[in-house]
């Protein structure tokens, strides 16, 4: 039930002053916004999040809507990489949409790189490193976080992925902080839970890492790595009740908006 609610708060838009727009009201007034992203089983949700992220951009354009769009093409153009081989044996053209498609994608990602080169937006300044390893934007977005303008929990949490391999104690610390930016009702991004899941293995605190792994699960999250971990629980013969218990009071908390450093 977590996991649809999610989905259901995905595929909604509401304008100030106005009513609530779905994707069927979206691409009815702004059929271009929709016409390049093939519709069909494969990838229904990032095709949806993407419309509605277009939406929001074109009707307020700003540094904060471009860098939430650009993450958005990502995930979508990610997931049509994968399902654009899969041939359609009765209707080939099924394949060629799924492939005009990515590349749509894959264009308007490059457009709204080139247009956000200059931008001094935190989150734009992470992207651009991150992705086209800029050292100039690196720079900057360490200026910006040492100037405390990381004051979202998304940007809070791209601080504590460039942490990850500098310094893990930190990265755990900065991914809290991240936590507890997230207000009541908002789509908290699931990677921090994947993120501490692996960051606890990988300093050897099993309990912690299991905490995370099953959150994780519960929050809807499916990867082959969080099996490995609560394989691995088990096999040590954890308390995992217990854990669990504290790991379903944790994800309560931060979806209250109140969240608490777990103790184990």
């Amino acid at each position: 039930m977590r996991k649809l609610s999610l989905i259901v708060a995905a595929l909604a838009l509401t304008a100030c002053g106005e009513k609530e727009l779905g994707i069927t009201e979206v691409c009815k007034s702004k059929p271009e916004l929709c016409a390049d992203l093939y519709e069909d089983g494969h990838c229904r949700v990032e095709r949806s999040e993407l419309i509605l992220h277009r939406f929001a951009e074109r009707k307020m354009p700003s540094d904060v809507n471009k860098y939430r769009l650009l993450l958005k093409l990502e995930r979508y153009s990610k997931c049509m990489d994968l399902v654009k081989g899969i041939e359609h044996i009765k209707l080939k053209e099924k394949t060629t949409a799924r492939v005009n498609s990515f590349m749509a994608a894959e264009a308007e990602i490059d457009k709204l790189i080139k247009e956000t080169a200059s931008s001094d937006y935190p989150g734009l300044l992470y992207f651009h490193w991150s992705r086209l390893q800029s050292r100039d934007h690196l720079e900057r977005f360490e200026q910006a976080a040492k100037a405390g303008k990381l004051d979202t929990p998304d940007l809070k949490f791209a601080l504590a992925r460039y942490y990850i391999d500098k310094d893990r104690k930190l990265a755990l610390t900065t991914m809290f902080e991240a936590l507890k930016l997230y207000k009541a009702g908002d789509e908290v991004d699931t990677d921090i839970y994947t993120s501490l899941t692996s960051l606890y293995f990988k300093l050897g605190q099993l309990p912690q890492s299991y905490h995370w792994a099953y959150l994780a699960k519960e929050a809807g999250v499916e990867r082959v790595e969080l099996e490995t971990i609560i394989k691995a629980a088990k096999d040590k013969k954890l308390d995992t009740s217990k854990i669990e218990s504290i790991a379903d009071a944790t994800l309560d908390s931060i979806e209250s908006g109140h969240f608490a450093i777990p103790v184990l």
